[in-house]
């Protein structure tokens, strides 16, 4: 399919996003655009296909049921459904029926180490946090119940879905594709003058989405409708933190890394919600002070220039 995602010639803001973004953050300009047609696929796939997963979860556990119990439980129905929804949602409709490559999502292989150095000392302070919790209330130090309970494997595999399986898909699809798309189209219209005003409108509603998609899941998990308005603040809370996290670092790796952490941290011990302190403390930090972190770490000098 051909590159033209409009007819109308795209206003050149070189250095407008850079300054919505901080230093060292995403370069919308930097990005191919793709047209309304792909955006309105990738959307209405992504509701249909979780849809449909909810909704024939019990056969679809059965029919992959040897696959987890040959690997022990490493590979875990997270994993493989949501890679089918990578190959058909990311590799079919947007990288091939838009026409984008991968770093206009985001998959930039220069940016791998700094998301694997930054998941790892995250997941390293929240077992140092849980630890220091445990012995300043007096507790004595044992492995988590799950690790005995069910082994390592299974444990592991419920990490292993989310960095491979359900973050990378939802960081790909909802942060590096919707949210900069969004935003170019925005920057389109007249009430989209200004990069930030664009920005904040995309930000808004490609995590409205996100946060829509969520529904099938709460409604099968026996949410009543009416509750549903509580059971969705969270996900339009931390996907709007992604969002800015993937904003200000313009690294996909590292929204992935925290995202797969929130949702599946692998405590070693079993320290409670104290552990989800340090995850969004490092959040925190990274939408304040980015710029210096970045120059700290040297992902900077390391990171190269988008090519055109």
């Amino acid at each position: 399919m051909s590159h033209d995602p409009d007819t109308v010639p795209e206003r050149d803001t070189t250095g407008d996003d850079r300054a919505v973004f901080g230093r060292g953050g995403l370069d919308i300009d930097a990005l191919r655009e793709t047209s309304w047609a792909t955006i309105g696929a990738v959307v209405i796939a992504g509701v249909m296909a979780v849809s449909l997963f909810h909704l024939t979860l019990p056969a679809i556990s059965d029919a992959l049921a040897p696959v987890v119990d040959a690997t022990g439980g490493l590979v875990e129905v997270t994993l493989l459904v949501n890679l089918a929804f990578v190959v058909v949602i990311v590799g079919g409709i947007i990288l091939r029926f838009g026409d984008l490559r991968p770093r206009d999502i985001g998959l930039v292989r220069a940016d791998l180490p700094l998301g694997i150095g930054i998941t790892a000392g995250t997941w390293i302070l929240v077992q140092v946090t849980g630890v220091a919790a445990l012995l300043l209330q007096g507790e004595s130090l044992a492995l988590a119940d799950s690790v005995i309970r069910v082994g390592i494997l299974p444990v592991l595999g419920g990490f292993v879905g989310q960095v491979f399986g359900n973050a990378l898909y939802e960081e790909t699809v909802y942060r590096a594709f919707l949210l900069p798309q969004l935003a170019k189209k925005f920057a389109r219209q007249s009430w989209g003058e200004s990069p930030r005003t664009a920005f904040l409108l995309a930000l808004l509603a490609s995590q409205v989405v996100f946060t829509l998609v969520h529904v099938p899941g709460r409604l099968a998990g026996g949410v009543e409708v009416g509750d549903l308005p509580v059971f969705l603040t969270a996900p339009f809370v931390l996907g709007v933190l992604f969002a800015l996290v993937y904003a200000r670092t313009g690294n996909l790796f590292v929204t992935i890394g925290l995202h797969a952490l929130i949702n599946d941290p692998v405590l070693l011990v079993d320290a409670g919600g104290v552990v989800l302190v340090p995850l969004l403390l490092v959040v925190f930090a990274i939408l304040v002070a980015w710029p210096s972190l970045l120059t700290w770490v040297g992902g900077e000098e390391s990171r190269p220039e988008p090519s055109s």
